[in-house]
């Protein structure tokens, strides 16, 4: 689990550089990742267990979009923040596992391009990996 959120971490910094905030990989049971220095001083470890508990259950509410949108498969969930871009990704095979990035909005070199690279690089170069 920490490689693949290690090498997801690794290809967006090389992009967005300090405007990544943080790259999680989740399971129902478990979860492991980076967080910027700033970031994980933020949230104690109740508060990050919180989120990712959050971030499940709104993709487990999410499952029966695809068919009433009729716009096809539903890959990712982003939500916009003042200072930053929430994307919560998820595994395929699992809708109780996926990826939690956040990304600064209000920083230097992010832009909404970033996080449709990011949601790509998920799909074609994390998601064969599983």
């Amino acid at each position: 689990m920490e490689a693949l959120a290690n090498d997801v971490w690794d290809e967006l910094y090389e992009r967005v550089q300090h405007d990544l905030r943080a790259v999680v990989r989740f399971t129902p049971t478990d979860y492991d990742g980076q967080l910027r220095s700033d970031v994980a001083e933020t949230y104690d470890s109740d508060e990050r267990e919180r989120i990712i508990d959050e971030t499940i259950i709104r993709q487990l509410g999410l499952t029966g979009e695809e068919s009433d949108m009729k716009v096809g498969e539903l890959s990712a969930f982003v939500r916009q923040f003042d200072r930053a871009w929430v994307i919560s990704w998820r595994e395929p095979d699992d809708v109780k596992s996926g990826f939690f990035v956040s990304i600064q909005r209000d920083g230097y070199d992010a832009t909404m391009a970033d996080v449709e690279y990011c949601i790509q690089y998920l799909n074609e170069e994390i998601e064969p990996r599983l």
